[in-house]
Parts: structure tokens; C-alpha cells; sequence
């Protein structure tokens, strides 16, 4: 391990900035002559829009306009990984969360804009909710998204319906059969982790502006993926991606939630169209509906194991609950059932994995990317099994550990780096740990 930056102090680029209060965040920056934009949201989290009247609103005074997709019919769908979710939902058709946009609203003052947002009439055909993903998995269920390919590609169950399974995946490492039959004993748990909203201090915020001489949209927003973000904008209003430039403000805080895009696509309609700059700034309310959160994951785990504590075979079940939309869930979900055994060696490994379309927020990006809800449901089923063994969780952990050499379940042969032993080892010498732990 190099040693260059252990043990010393090293300077962060820029903390001057911020202390100093010279950072320029979203928020911070100061457009002459500027609109306020606000989002009219869905008013059920499942249901049909049958109608959108605007006319109240837009007479309220102070307001520009007020956009629906009506002004711009050929708007293309965007999303991180699978392009699912609509800039603004459609009369006749669906809405699927409480964060759906149905209207931009565009006023001289920002007091204009919510006091329209208040006056604009919806009518919905409600649809039943589907807020359980093993709800979302029964036969019976509705189907939250009739307008997208199948994207379950290896289905193997078929206990439940696949109609609302966004994506699957599926594990296999040895046999595990035969490691179930090698074992002493079985320990079978279910474990369920939440929601968790990333809360940065910031929430999601922007300017933007349509350069008319160079027809370019500018945005002044923060974004975990820049580029990513730039090319979601441009293709979902049809433009080419050098028609829109993203300028990267500070970003106050994001941990994964600022890679889904959020104030970006509405900024830039509105500058477009009104050829004025236009802000928006998120609630801390707007940014808990609209936008991702950690998923809520249901781990199945069935472990063997032998009477002197060595693992046998490790079985899991993941069911994640994706919400309303894609986002990152085919990437988290499946990253966090490959991590089922956490640092441990297990010869015999099955899982299955499911992110499954519910009318919940959507979950996305959080540090850790699912691993650190599989780590809450491994270790816990490591303290269980050791309890059972009445050994010390200490010693089970260490002689199960990984090591040079050792093969993740997905059968990634570990070949350096590989430090757990030696972490054991420190740990429970600096907690003065009663037990021992030996090869």
C-alpha cells in the first residue's frame, strides 16, 4: 500500500472555498431579470390523468406560462440506465408516484408560481397503489408499466408474477446442493432494510438560460454525472448533446442522490421557451417525494454450515423495492445479492435477485450501492450462527475470512489487497477482546 498520503495531512482543494462562504452553489448565483419555475406533481401515486386544466392558473398574476405536455408533445422519456420515466406525464396516461411532473409553472415571482401551482385542476382514474413489492410480485397485481420491453430476461420462479420485476439476476457458485448436505446445520433468516433519503444539505437546485445566438441551452446545476446527465437532458427535448452545457456549481452534498437527473430538464424547457433565465429550487419536501433514495431491500438468507464453523453453502433471495422508476436499481440490486457472503469464503453459493416496479419514490445511488444493506443481513446472520455454535463471532469470522486466493461469489479470484485477517486481528486487539482467534 503506498504510504504517500497515510498519516499525513493533505490538503482539500476546496475547503478554503467553503469556509470562506466563496463556494458558488446552485443556488448562490445571481441572473439579472430571472423567472421562478415551479412543478405541479402528481396528486395520486397511481393513477391515470384523465385531465389537466391550467387556464385558472395561468391567470394568477406574475405567471409567464405554464407548460404541460401538451406545449411539447414529442418529449422522450429519460433515466439513468433504462429510459422509463416521462418529463411530464401525459393526459391518458399514467402516473406512477407522488413525484411525477404533470405542469412547469413559470412566473415572475416565486409567491406567482405556488399560488398557481394551488389552482391547477387534475382529474385521475386511481388505480390501486402498489406501495409492497411482494404486492408488486403476486399474479394478480397490476402492472405499473404496460409501455416498456420485458426486461426480466432469466425468470426462474414461478411462484410469482414477473409482470412488475424490472430486472433479475441470478448467481450460481459450486453446488449448493451438495453444500446444504455437508453441513451440520441450517440457519434460515429474513431480513428487511428501509427506505433511506441520502439528505444532503442542499437540495436539488438550478439556473439555466437559452443563449438564442448559439441556440444553446446553459444550466447552472450539480450533477454526480456530468456528462451522463447533459446527454439525458438533450436526448429527452431532442436536441444534440453540444446544444446543451451543463456547468458544474458546488455540489453541497449528494452521496449517489445527485445522479439521477432533477431540476435539469425542466430548467431547460423553460429558458427555451421563454427565452429568459428561469431557477429552481427544490423543498426539502419536493426533494423527499421526487427524488432517489436508498432501496429498501427483503433478503432471504439460508446458510449451512459445520459444527467446528466453517460455511458450507449460502443461499439468498433479494427482493428490491426499485419504486416508480429504473434509476440505478438494475445495477444496485444485483451489486448487493454478488455481496451475499460478504468477505467470507463459502464454497456453495445460490442467488436470485429482483428489483421490482412499485408506486414508492424510486430508489437510486447511495454510498455503498446495496452492498451495505447485504452487509447488514450477512453480519447479522454470521452473529446468529455463531450464537447457535456458542463460538466466539470473533473466531467464526476469522476463520471463515478471505484471503489471497480466496474466490468471490461471483468468481473473482482475490489476488492482493486482502487485508481481513490482519483487521480482525487489530480490532479486537485495540477493544482489548476477551476471546482468542487462531488459524
Amino acid at each position: 500500500m503506498s504510504k504517500k498520503y497515510v498519516g499525513k495531512d493533505v490538503l482539500k482543494v476546496d475547503a478554503k472555498d467553503k469556509v470562506t462562504g466563496e463556494a458558488q452553489y446552485p443556488s448562490d448565483l445571481k441572473f439579472e431579470d430571472y423567472l421562478h419555475v415551479k412543478i405541479k406533481r402528481a396528486s395520486y401515486p397511481h393513477a391515470i390523468l384523465k385531465k389537466i386544466d391550467v387556464s385558472k392558473a395561468k391567470r394568477v398574476e406574475g405567471v409567464v406560462d405554464i407548460l404541460t405536455e401538451k406545449d411539447y408533445p414529442d418529449l422522450n422519456k429519460f433515466g439513468l440506465i433504462i429510459k422509463d420515466q416521462p418529463v411530464l406525464v401525459k393526459e391518458g396516461e399514467k402516473m406512477r408516484f407522488m413525484g411525477d411532473a404533470l405542469a412547469i409553472i413559470i412566473a415572475e415571482t416565486e409567491e406567482a408560481a405556488l399560488k398557481a401551482r394551488d389552482k391547477i385542476e387534475v382529474e385521475v382514474e386511481k388505480l390501486e397503489v402498489i406501495s409492497d413489492p411482494h404486492r408488486a410480485l403476486e399474479k394478480d397485481a397490476p402492472t405499473i408499466h404496460n409501455d416498456i420491453e420485458d426486461l426480466c430476461t432469466n425468470y426462474v420462479d414461478p411462484e410469482v408474477g414477473k409482470q412488475n420485476i424490472l430486472m433479475d439476476h441470478h448467481l450460481e457458485k459450486g453446488d449448493i446442493e451438495k453444500g446444504f448436505e455437508d453441513a451440520d446445520f441450517i440457519v434460515e433468516n429474513e431480513y428487511q432494510t428501509q427506505h433511506i433519503d441520502q439528505l444532503p444539505i442542499q437540495n436539488e437546485a438550478g439556473y439555466a438560460l437559452y443563449d438564442e445566438n448559439n441556440d444553446v441551452i446553459k444550466i447552472w446545476a450539480a450533477s454526480q454525472w456530468l456528462h451522463d446527465t447533459q446527454a439525458d437532458v438533450a436526448q429527452s427535448i431532442n436536441l444534440p448533446k453540444e446544444k446543451v452545457r451543463i456547468i458544474q456549481t458546488a455540489i453541497g452534498g449528494a452521496f449517489g442522490k445527485k445522479e439521477d437527473v432533477s431540476v435539469h430538464i425542466h430548467l431547460a424547457l423553460a429558458a427555451r421557451h421563454t427565452k429568459r433565465p428561469v431557477k429552481l429550487v427544490y423543498t426539502r419536501e419536493e426533494s423527499m417525494i421526487s427524488q432517489s433514495k436508498r432501496h429498501p431491500l427483503t433478503i432471504k438468507a439460508k446458510t449451512g454450515v459445520t459444527n467446528d464453523g466453517y460455511l458450507t453453502a449460502w443461499q439468498v433471495k433479494v427482493i428490491g423495492d426499485a419504486g416508480a422508476y429504473a434509476s440505478s436499481s438494475p445495477a444496485v440490486v444485483h451489486k448487493g445479492m454478488y455481496h451475499c457472503t460478504g468477505p467470507y469464503n463459502v464454497p456453495n453459493v445460490r442467488g436470485d435477485s429482483y428489483a421490482v416496479y412499485t408506486n414508492n419514490t424510486y430508489g437510486g445511488a447511495m454510498r455503498g450501492f446495496g452492498t451495505t444493506q447485504m452487509a447488514f443481513a450477512y453480519e447479522s446472520q454470521i452473529d446468529i450462527i455463531a450464537h447457535k455454535l456458542d463460538m466466539d463471532p470473533a473466531q467464526f469470522r476469522y476463520q471463515n475470512a478471505y484471503e489471497i486466493g480466496s474466490t468471490t461469489p461471483n468468481g473473482q479470484k482475490l489476488g492482493k489487497s486482502v487485508n481481513l485477517k490482519r483487521t480482525i486481528e487489530s480490532a479486537t486487539d485495540l477493544a482489548q477482546w476477551e476471546g482468542e482467534i487462531s488459524e
